[in-house]
């Protein structure tokens, strides 16, 4: 597990499961996002909520890594099906992008710490994340990590989140635990321009299907 490397710890988790993936969509004006994304927030809203307070006052030095072999299929899906008939929305082939369950942890929670989708079995990358998240502390990409585990059996759906964190001792940037050798370079996620919607870049018009 993520705790038995040196550096990171364990700071909360949080469950969410179902076995109706399309109801845990939420319905928003002028914007559409996967329901296995929606999925993913609610997990980590509620490790959020077991979380230390001074985790909760920092969103945006939190950095998001989800993992899915499943991804954002119920909306490739639905485009797919929808191109057959001659027209796709905007709003969900923006959607449909597997990263948007990293990216609407951001764009919802306010996390500004880098985000990143790893496309494989959660019980198989666990060494992949766990690597990740301690070079994104000890280079000071973020001071925490919500790491959401999405899996599915059949028509159940289950998502497990994580805060993780420096273990005590550890500095967030060289620390003592700091990966040797390893630096990895990423992106912190930028604040949504005015007037733009964060997901696709642009303002949604009224022909845009819902």
């Amino acid at each position: 597990m993520y705790g038995e490397r040196a550096g990171l710890a364990t700071l909360a988790r949080g469950l969410r499961e179902t076995g109706d993936l399309v109801a845990e969509g939420r319905r928003t004006a002028s914007f559409y996002a996967d329901p296995a994304a929606w999925l993913v927030v609610s997990a980590v809203e509620a490790a959020l909520a077991q979380a230390p307070e001074a985790v909760r006052r920092e969103p945006a030095e939190i950095g998001a890594l989800a993992v899915s072999d499943h991804g954002s299929r119920h909306t490739m899906r639905s485009v797919a099906d929808s191109a057959a008939r001659g027209r796709v929305s905007p709003l969900r082939f923006a959607g449909a992008n597997p990263g948007s369950l990293a990216g609407l942890l951001c764009i919802t929670l306010g996390f500004r710490g880098p985000s990143l989708l790893v496309c494989m079995p959660p019980d198989r990358a666990r060494p992949v994340v766990a690597l990740i998240a301690a070079g994104w502390l000890a280079t000071g990409q973020c001071r925490y990590v919500a790491v959401a585990e999405h899996t599915m059996n059949g028509a159940h759906h289950t998502v497990l989140g994580r805060i993780l964190g420096p273990s005590p001792g550890v500095h967030a940037a060289g620390g003592q635990d700091s990966i040797s050798g390893h630096h990895i370079a990423t992106d912190r996620m930028p604040e949504p321009t005015p007037g733009r919607h964060a997901a696709d870049g642009r303002t949604a018009g009224p022909e845009d299907e819902r």
